[in-house]
């Protein structure tokens, strides 16, 4: 769960009549008077949810815990892109116009477009994701999408877990993204097997045993001919998950030996580095919070700087002047190992404009995920070099 979830705050934003419509379709709540009821005056639904039976209770929970991971900026926005595409054809502006807040969007969207809402579920989830692996494994490729491929990536996957004792049941969505186009897919090996303990629905307290889904999610881009993975494990696990999906889905042999480091940061040792950006994209300032230099020599040496001067355009550079001069080290000798950059954004429609700070460590560790903000990112890394060719 990623948004803090209260039953009351949950009930108090979204409109009665929704409300209403959901627990009509439960056949449920039939004695409160949802149309007499102020919007805020959310204590009768609250007693009646109460007395509603266990089973039912955490059904209804469970709907609006996932309706309220979905009711925010992201959440729609990944609604109504998901929306317009082919497959589903829909155009909700006009209709989301209209609605009171982001509640009543989402609430709506899962009343009436559940596939909508699922897959946008999804797909939030991987904006949200971190610790993401990237590997470059060719261009232009066309990803399997048939359902015997789907099935082979799944006996895939089921068959590298199951050395670990687990994954013995594994299933494949895949979903296609635009601006930019990206190929998901999102696989779901069984996890080891776990005890609950809880109660019943008569209150009797209890231990009853389950067997949980873990989330493995690829994600290749054609057009930079990236491969990404968000799993856990070694990188030597990594890449041989890489190579499952590139003989499954790439239609390749083997996972392509690496063709250098994918993140090539040394060109943010240069203190007049210039961090061109297209005007449309609203960046006010891009600066080098952190840098981590891996120095010349025996020993493991290495260095990190950070500065945060309002006043100087690049501060941490002042400080790596001044340190390696002291210790006699050429810049050109060490290795940028790691960084940290923050993007600030202009205001926008009268709100305060927003930052994104994120890390970069070579070679191929990134902790930005797919949210727009972060795909905006992710384009002038590419742009300004700091991935190698």
């Amino acid at each position: 769960m990623w948004r803090n979830y209260s039953p009351k705050t949950f009930l108090r934003q979204t409109p009665n009549k929704v409300l209403k419509e959901y627990f009509a379709r439960r056949n449920v709540l039939a004695d409160v008077d949802f149309d007499s009821l102020a919007e805020t005056e959310i204590e009768p639904i609250a007693q009646a949810l109460d007395a509603l039976p266990e089973k039912e209770r955490t059904e209804i929970e469970a709907d609006f815990h996932q309706i309220n991971e979905m009711a925010c900026a992201l959440g729609v926005w990944i609604i109504v892109e998901e929306a317009k595409f082919p497959t589903h054809g829909l155009d909700f502006s006009e209709t989301f116009e209209q609605m009171k807040n982001h509640y009543e969007r989402a609430f709506w969207v899962f009343l009436n477009h559940p596939m909508v809402f699922e897959i946008a579920s999804e797909l939030a989830y991987m904006d949200r994701a971190g610790g993401w692996r990237q590997r470059y494994v060719g261009e232009g490729l066309k990803p399997a999408v048939e359902p015997e491929d789907l099935e082979n990536l799944a006996i895939a996957v089921s068959q590298f877990y199951r050395r670990q004792g687990r994954g013995y049941h594994c299933k494949i969505d895949n979903y296609l993204r635009d601006n930019p186009e990206r190929h998901c897919y999102f696989a779901y090996p069984e996890d080891y097997a776990t005890t609950d303990i809880g109660y019943d629905e008569t209150g009797k307290f209890f231990h009853w045993p389950r067997k949980p889904a873990f989330e493995v999610i690829f994600v290749y881009r054609p057009y930079s001919g990236f491969l990404e993975v968000s799993a856990k494990g070694r990188k030597d696990e990594i890449e041989k998950l890489q190579e499952v999906f590139c003989q499954n889905i790439l239609g390749l042999d083997r996972l392509p030996d690496e063709k250098g480091k994918p993140y090539d940061l040394s060109k943010l040792k240069d203190k007049d580095f210039a961090f061109r950006r297209d005007p449309q994209d609203g960046i006010e300032k891009v600066t080098i919070k952190s840098l981590r230099l891996d120095l010349p020599g025996g020993g493991n040496r290495r260095v990190t700087f950070e500065a945060s001067s309002p006043r100087a355009e690049q501060p941490v550079h002042t400080l790596i002047e001044q340190a390696l001069n002291t210790a006699k080290v050429p810049l050109d000798t060490a290795l940028v190992a790691k960084a940290k950059l923050q993007f600030k954004f202009a205001s926008r429609e009268g709100k305060r404009g927003k930052s994104l700070t994120f890390e970069i460590s070579i070679p191929d560790r990134c902790t930005l995920k797919d949210d727009p903000l972060d795909q905006i990112a992710k384009k002038y890394i590419e742009q300004w070099g700091l991935v190698s060719g």
